[in-house]
């Protein structure tokens, strides 16, 4: 039997985390509300409420909303949603792989092919 090599860019996601939650812990860290957000960025404070509870993803226009507003760089909220995306697909297809009534063998195969892509 070998031994699979696990690197860093193989592990599967563990806990994955919306691009809200990081919105969440900004304005916590600067002491503002969603309130302070909404009005700086012209958009009303249920739209914050959904993102920050992971109940909207970020789209470029929000994301440059974002950028203005907390001064943290459009691309850096794009690529905190594209890992999340990516993250939540990934945990789906290893669930759906765990549940499958297929051969342990053919499993494990499936698996190292998910965290490859």
């Amino acid at each position: 039997m070998s031994k699979i090599k696990k690197y860093a860019n193989n592990l599967s996601p563990g806990d994955i985390f919306h691009p809200g939650e990081y919105i969440k812990d900004e304005l916590d860290a600067r002491g503002s509300s969603q309130q302070d957000l909404a009005d700086k960025m012209k958009v009303s404070k249920s739209e914050i409420s959904l993102v920050i509870h992971g109940h909207r993803d970020i789209n470029v226009k929000l994301a440059v909303l974002l950028e203005k507003a907390l001064e943290i760089d459009a691309e850096i909220w794009m690529n905190l949603q594209v890992k999340y995306d990516i993250d939540k697909v990934k945990k789906k297809m290893q669930k759906s792989i765990k549940a499958a009534k297929i051969p342990h063998s053919k499993k494990t195969k499936l698996k190292q092919l998910i965290k490859a892509a």
